[in-house]
């Protein structure tokens, strides 16, 4: 619906022109001339029904991105694996939060790279104010710019929800097509624990005042699993005769089993007492026994703050909990181990993201090389 006011000015009057219709952001024009005004506000009108506006396709101009978000999380979404709809939901609650409201006629190129870049320009948001009571600290440095592989992510995003609208026949085409794509990204971090850094980290979390920090971050050491993956396992997963745990939340959606040995089994066993004693007290049975559950038992632990205060206490820099993966996988690469057998051990289905890890197994691939040479000459 247009309206068109009239405005006395010192050049004389102009007429502003706004056109509202549901899916569209408001269209304002202003022009000198009263016939003018009703001309361009009849044009857009028009347009925008028939679906010209941004798009050929007459749906488009009644699906928002809202529709095709709301489609895809009941129809694909909600059949990802968890750690997947973790790291996917983020994104979907930006382009909800941002264009979630606009037909997809209406969605540009142009209106995309821009809230891309908006959204670069923020940088990395994701530490928490301080909370309420907490002592005034020094102003922290600006946020680190998002990586190009996170923006990568979100570009990702919304270039599968055009396509899932473009295949339900909301619209013909994305404008992701006029989107630069994000390429080249490294992604190959290669951070891990030095033997001294190990220690203090491990002495760190045995004095932690969150109980379960130390068998999970040993968990992490000795398995190169996950953080999900661990906090994910039950009692039941556990099996102690056998000296395996079975990880069933992980990032493919593949069920895998690690093995529990040494040391890990140790701190296992004493932490599996620890477990019964906790849901023995509990006055109603939960659900599913977690092997790092809360207090109440109903959920899995959150380390997060006790985490980043063993990693402070322990003096590591640059270092994440991810990173304990990385530290496993190179262990395993220092001793000898292939990338077949750390791809297996880490739950890859590729080699491609072990190959970082080749050059750390160079001295037993010298030494496979040199047996070949004896053999041969």
């Amino acid at each position: 619906m247009a309206t068109i006011q009239k405005r006395e000015g010192k050049k004389g009057p102009s007429y502003r022109v706004m056109v509202r219709m549901k899916g569209f952001p408001d269209q304002v024009r202003t022009f000198k001339r009263l016939t003018d005004a009703k001309q361009w506000a009849s044009d857009t009108e028009s347009g925008i029904r028939k679906g010209e506006f941004k798009n050929v396709v007459r749906t488009a101009a009644s699906k928002t991105l809202q529709d095709v978000i709301d489609r895809f999380r009941k129809e694909v979404f909600v059949h990802r694996a968890e750690s997947t709809k973790r790291a996917e939901g983020s994104f979907l609650a930006y382009w909800e939060k941002t264009l979630g409201q606009y037909s997809l006629a209406y969605i540009t190129a142009d209106m995309v790279s821009d809230k891309l870049a908006e959204l670069a320009a923020a940088g990395d948001g994701r530490r928490k104010p301080p909370e309420e009571g907490e002592e005034a600290k020094a102003p922290k440095a600006a946020p680190k710019p998002k990586s190009r592989k996170t923006m990568k992510h979100y570009r990702d995003m919304l270039a599968v929800l055009f396509k899932y609208a473009i295949q339900w026949g909301w619209t013909a085409s994305s404008p992701l097509d006029g989107v630069n794509r994000i390429t080249k990204i490294r992604n190959e971090r290669m951070r891990y624990l030095s033997d001294a850094e190990r220690k203090r980290l491990l002495d760190a979390c045995k004095a932690s005042d969150n109980e379960h920090l130390y068998p999970v971050v040993v968990f992490a050491l000795s398995t190169g699993a996950r953080k999900s993956e661990i906090l994910g396992l039950t009692l039941a997963d556990l099996n102690l005769d056998r000296d395996t745990a079975v990880l069933r939340d992980t990032k493919n959606g593949d069920t895998r089993a690690v093995p529990v040995v040494h040391h890990l089994r140790d701190v296992l066993e004493v932490q599996v007492e620890k477990v019964n004693g906790i849901y023995k007290e509990l006055s109603s049975p939960p659900g599913p026994r977690w092997l790092f559950p809360r207090r109440d038992g109903l959920e899995p632990i959150d380390i997060r703050k006790a985490w980043e205060n063993a990693r402070d206490a322990a003096k590591l820099e640059d270092f994440r909990f991810h990173d304990l993966r990385h530290s496993t996988a190179s262990y395993l690469a220092m001793n000898g181990a292939s990338l077949v057998e750390i791809a297996d051990i880490l739950g890859h289905r590729t080699l491609q993201m072990v190959r970082r890890y080749a050059h750390l197994s160079e001295s037993h691939v010298k030494g496979v090389v040199t047996q070949l040479n004896e053999k041969l000459f």
